[in-house]
This record gives C-alpha cells, structure tokens and sequence, in this order.
C-alpha cells in the first residue's frame, strides 16, 4: 500500500457512499472533508490531525450509524471496500439466523454495544477495529444466537451462558468444599492458594478429556465420512452398471434395464388395468357383493380393443413409435377418468348412496336449516358414500382376481374321510381288503 493511497483526496466522495445511499451531489452540494471532534474525542490520532468523511454506504446507513465517526475516519477507498464486505457478509448470516428483517436491527446493537466497551477510550484502527473487534460475532457458549452472552433473538441474557457460568460456580465451589474438609486447618491465604491450584489443575484435567473427546470424535467423523465416500463409490458404480444394461423387453443397449417405450407401455398396460377394474364396477355390478373375473376380463378386453385400434391409426398416420405410446398412455388416462366417473355415477343412483343421502337430510332438516343447505349436505353425503362404495367394490375386485381358486368343499363326513385317508408321517397304508374276504375272515373267528 502506498503512503499516498492512506491520505484522503479533499473534495471527493464515491458515488456509493453518497449521504442518503443514492446518487452524486448536486452542483453547490459537493461533499468536503470535514475536520471534527466525534463524540467528545479529539480529532487526532497519535498528534495527527484526522480528516472526517461523513457519508455511509448504501444500504448499510442503519447498520453503520453507531459507529459513523470511526466509519468518517477510514481515509482510503480500500478499507471502505473491506468493512462494506464484512458488514454485508455479516448481515447475510444474520439473515439465516434471526430474520432479515431482524439482522440490520442486531448488527447495529452489536456495534453500539462493542463501542461502549471501550470506556472512552479512542479506536486508533478503525478498520482493524472493525473487522476485528465491532463486526464478529463473540459467541460465550454453544448457542447459535449468543453474542457477547446476550441471545440475538430475544436480546435478553443467554441461558446457556447463565448454565455455563453456574456450572464452573459450582465447581468452584466443590473444590473449595474438598479443601476445607480435607485441609481444615489453612489459613484463609493458603486456602485460597490450594482451592486455585486444585481448581487449575481440575480445569486442566476437564480440558484434557474434552480434547481427546473431540479427537475422538474427529477421527470418528473422518471414519464415518470415508465409509460415505465409499458407499457414494458403490452406488456410482452400480448406477453405472444399471444404466448399461440393456432393455429387458426390447434389448435396446445401455436402457438401464428398461428403455423409456416399454416403460410407458408397461405403466399403460397397468392404467389399462385400473380402468378395467373401474369398468367392471360400473357394468351394472352395485348391488352384487363381489365382481366375477370373468366380467373383469371383459372390461379389460374391450378397452384394451379400444386403445389398440387408436394406436393402429395413429401408426397409419406415420407416427413414430415414441409419438404413439405417448399418445395412448394419454389416452389410457382419459380412459381411467371416464370408467371412474362412471363407476361414481353409478353407484350415486344405487340405493346404498340415495339411502345416506336421504339420512342426512333428515338429520339437517332436524336442526332446522335452509332446504339449499339441506340439498347441498345431502350431496355431498352421497358423494362421500359413493366414494367409499368405489373402494370397498374396487377392492373385491382385486380380492376375487388375486385369491387363488380354492376346490368346493363338501360335508362334515366327506371333509373326515379325506383327512382319514392322508397318510401320517412315516406310515404306509395296508392294502385295502375285499369286503368277501373280510367276511370269511370274521366267520373263520
């Protein structure tokens, strides 16, 4: 740095550092360098009279208002740069913990409250002052929001500070209690010598375990970051090796085991499915406790024709293959909507829904309201009935399709004759026997 860029240069002022924070001055509103006592001090640092800018950087005129005199003291355009950077990087992480709007708020208090520190006496530096000393956050304990043992958010006393203080009160106090129970007899100079020692020396001992606490920790971190760093490899490794397989139902090469046609023939093929089970719902099937499998193959017959007959136009159109699969899993998805509303439909006419609705009204005619709200809560009951019924009948559906066919069981006796004529484990049946010989056998006795 030379000595030249240290002196301020009268009659100019940077165009963001106008007071105010906008614009240049007007003709006859120039800027000077002004010679003055800020707050009781002497402008004069060292014997050095001290020249004095007055204008705060925009955006930061809140927040560098407490300190306006040391700000007015920094001469050169450098370390106006370096405190605008600070003050603003501090902000931003204010931000992140009590608010925007809150930081500029904290940020001021702070520099007011490290400047009454000072008991009066001048800042020599102010930008080492500054960045140094004014700006930095001081946190006396583990909290996020602690500054110089006062939480940012609240501006009362840090808690944690408070339990941390108590905390070596009371160890104080335990080894001045083991000193006079052990050393009754000292004089109240050497107490206080031997409770100091024995206090040092377990403050010391604390210090020890907590640094080879958090070595511990340390080398725990760097063990579980390198099996991170490994298990990132692994997956890497094996979402490589999936992305080079080639597709299972195609062969396409390096597909990921599934190329993007057949995996939108595949999720077609199981919307087809929910518009078939909606289908089947809706064939006539409200009053019926279960929907057969055999309507179900029906339904799921008939819109399977239906798309397969727009997928043959749309490739007699010339559409290209990845046109038309997206084309009919649109198409699927209207068709998913369609069965649904029609199932809804279907079942809003059945008797279950028509009965809910007519208990509702009842009950909304009973507390006497309007024949509109009365209307309205009767739909809106059947709806909700008609949803619940669509479930229950979708989920009979599946039931009938997944439960395996199970053979028609007969009476008590044929059920005993047939666990009568399973062989037990480790025996062999006889021969079955003649009823003649059997006969001749009982006569012979």
């Amino acid at each position: 740095m030379s000595g030249r860029e240290d002196r301020p240069e009268p009659g100019t002022v940077e165009a963001d550092e106008q007071v105010g924070g906008c614009g240049g001055p007007l003709r006859g509103e120039q800027h000077q360098d002004l010679i003055v006592e800020p707050r009781g001090q002497k402008s004069s640092v060292g014997g050095v009279r001290v020249l004095l800018r007055w204008s705060l950087p925009r955006g930061l005129e809140r927040v560098l208002a407490p300190v306006q005199w040391e700000w007015a003291r920094i001469g050169h355009a450098g370390g106006r740069r370096r405190v605008r950077a600070a003050a603003r990087a501090e902000l931003v992480r204010l931000a992140g913990i009590v608010g925007a709007e809150q930081a500029p708020v904290v940020l001021a208090e702070r520099l007011d409250r490290r400047l009454a520190a000072q008991f009066g006496q001048p800042v020599r530096d102010p930008i080492g002052w500054l960045l140094g000393r004014g700006l930095p956050q001081r946190a006396e304990c583990y909290a996020q929001e602690c500054d110089d043992r006062v939480r940012m958010d609240t501006g009362r006393v840090c808690p944690s500070c408070e339990l941390l203080v108590e905390d070596r009160r009371a160890l104080r106090h335990q080894v001045a209690r083991s000193v006079s129970e052990q050393l009754p007899v000292l004089e109240l100079e050497a107490f206080r010598a031997e409770v100091e020692r024995r206090l040092s020396r377990e403050v010391a001992r604390r210090a020890a375990e907590d640094a080879v606490r958090r070595e511990r920790a340390t080398v725990e971190r760097a063990r579980r970051e390198e099996a991170w760093a490994r298990q990132r490899e692994e997956q890497a490794a094996a979402q490589a090796e999936l992305a080079a397989r080639p597709c299972v139902e195609c062969g396409v090469p390096e597909a990921g085991g599934l190329c993007l046609i057949c995996s939108e023939t595949r999720t077609t093929r199981q919307a087809l499915e929910s518009a078939a089970e909606f289908a089947a719902v809706a064939a006539g099937l409200v009053d019926v406790p279960a929907v057969p499998a055999g309507l179900l193959s029906a339904c799921r017959a008939r819109l399977e024709a239906e798309a397969e007959q727009a997928g043959e136009r749309w490739r007699g159109q010339g559409l290209p293959e990845a046109a038309v699969v997206w084309q009919l899993r649109e198409l699927v998805d209207q068709l998913v909507a369609r069965e649904r509303a029609l199932a809804l439909e279907a079942l809003l006419r059945g008797p279950q829904a028509r009965a809910e609705a007519d208990r509702v009204a009842r009950i909304e005619r009973a507390r006497r309201r309007g024949e509109p709200e009365v209307l309205a809560a009767a739909d809106e009951a059947a709806r909700r009935c008609a949803h619940a019924l669509l479930a229950q009948r979708l989920d009979q559906v599946r039931a009938e399709v997944q439960a395996p066919v199970q053979p028609p069981v007969g009476g008590w006796r044929e059920r005993m004759s047939q666990y009568a004529a399973r062989p037990l484990e480790g025996e062999t049946l006889p021969a079955p026997v003649r009823p003649a010989r059997a006969r001749e056998a009982v006569s012979a006795a």
